[in-house]
């Protein structure tokens, strides 16, 4: 077997292979292919089984070794990449050429290798973490968005400004004559009169002084099936139903009750929430510091990323939204141009990592198993061995804490800033 690797330029690879009959790997191959063929094979004036080998090759050669060619090209690629320890990211292309059966097989293959990345300024860097602080404020303002989920509506005829509402309108596409445009008209569309996203603010303001009956025209925005902007439309809003939200009282009894029976007092419950925001909070200051390391490494990094592997990141993200669509469908062609950034940072931020990882040896200790199964056997109130074999097991487990002691190996040789923060509080759009 004849063999070529040529260098086409940054990560592009393009090997040649000429493999004949009589190498050792095609031999077998198609001699066992017979072999097997021979054994099930039902030819007239034969008993099963007992088709003379030449009458095989001769009746049948042809349609085995087609059939045959590309878990055989599929062979001879892997051997190959093995012999010469190629780190292979993707196939790019591969072209097999017309052949005659019988005569050798030359195909072309072209691939892109990992690129050699010695990862460089991750020592020392000058970072910000935050602490948030929970304020008896931040505490109050949780309170108040349960006892907004739990308020009664009371339907009204007009809102007199007040925010804390509900209205229910039909929105009609109309045009520039103010004509109704069929089959764009959305009945019972509920807009929540709390929320700040800016492109409902003037309907939000029309509402509040509107009455049930009314009608008004407006130009708003519209979004795409992706979320994406997809410019102005002029609707006719027609006011149906509005409701003003009647927030329930504030009492032990009412604690008790939301909680089911969790806590029995305000101030339990308020010391729960305080507890449980802390605890987010935390998880939240971890997961920015380290976001800016990603962000300050990759700035600090700078190296080809292999496209092949920048579309099997997308690949797989499509077949995540086709598993989580009621109907399997996806615009591919618009998530792939969307989210090709995305990918190609996640990809870059992999390829950096495990250089780092190599390089400084990191290695995940049997303790980081025995912890997290603990927790998580108390968590979901499963068996902790149980956990701990299956979390050995997982890959997805392993690369998970690998990541860990990464963060944890850069952030002990960073220098740290302690920043406090108080929490915003975010509306609803």
């Amino acid at each position: 077997m004849d063999y070529k690797i040529n260098d086409l330029g940054g990560l592009k690879r393009q090997l040649e292979v000429t493999a004949s009959m009589e190498d050792e790997m095609v031999s077998k191959k198609f001699e066992d292919a017979y072999l097997n063929f021979q054994k099930t094979a039902v030819v007239p004036g034969f008993r099963k089984g007992k088709t003379p080998m030449e009458i095989i090759k001769k009746r049948y050669g042809d349609d085995i070794e087609n059939e045959l060619i590309p878990e055989l090209v599929n062979d001879i690629v892997k051997e190959i990449f093995e012999k010469d320890k190629l780190s292979v990211a993707g196939v790019v292309d591969y072209n097999l050429e017309g052949r005659t059966p019988g005569q050798p097989i030359h195909f072309f293959l072209t691939f892109e290798v990992v690129p050699e990345i010695e990862p460089k300024e991750y020592i020392g860097l000058k970072l910000e973490r935050s602490i948030y602080r929970i304020t008896p404020e931040v505490v109050d303002h949780e309170v108040y968005h349960i006892l907004e989920s739990n308020a009664e509506r009371e339907e009204v005829l007009s809102l007199d400004g007040n925010t804390s509402s509900i209205a229910t309108v039909d929105l009609q596409v109309i045009d520039e004559n103010g004509l109704a445009v069929l089959g764009q008209r959305r009945e019972n569309y509920k807009i929540d009169l709390r929320t700040k996203a800016p492109e409902l603010q003037e309907i939000k303001s029309k509402l509040l002084t509107a009455r049930v009956g009314d009608d008004f025209d407006i130009e708003l925005e519209t979004f795409d099936k992706m979320g994406q902007p997809a410019g102005k439309k002029s609707f006719r809003v027609y006011v149906k139903k509005l409701e003003k939200l009647v927030l329930p009282d504030l009492s032990d009894e009412f604690a008790e009750r939301v909680t089911g029976g969790k806590v029995k007092t305000v101030e339990d419950l308020k010391a729960d929430i305080s507890r449980d925001l802390e605890n987010y909070f935390e998880e939240k200051a971890e997961e920015e510091l380290r976001d800016k390391i990603v962000q300050e490494l990759l700035i600090r990094n700078d190296f080809e990323i292999p496209e092949s592997m920048i579309e099997e990141y997308l690949t797989d993200l499509i077949e995540d939204m086709r598993k989580k669509s009621k109907n399997g469908e996806v615009d591919e062609e618009f998530f792939r141009d969307q989210y090709r950034a995305a990918a190609a940072r996640a990809v870059k931020w992999n390829l950096l990592a495990a250089s780092i990882i190599k390089k400084e040896g990191l290695k995940v200790e049997d303790l980081a198993f025995e912890k997290i199964a603990e927790d998580d056997s108390q968590k979901y109130r499963l068996d902790k061995d149980m956990l701990l074999n299956f979390y050995k097991d997982s890959n997805d487990v392993k690369n998970k804490l690998l990541f860990n002691e990464l963060f944890n190996f850069i952030i002990n040789n960073a220098e740290i800033k302690v920043v406090e923060k108080i929490p915003e509080h975010k509306n609803e759009e």
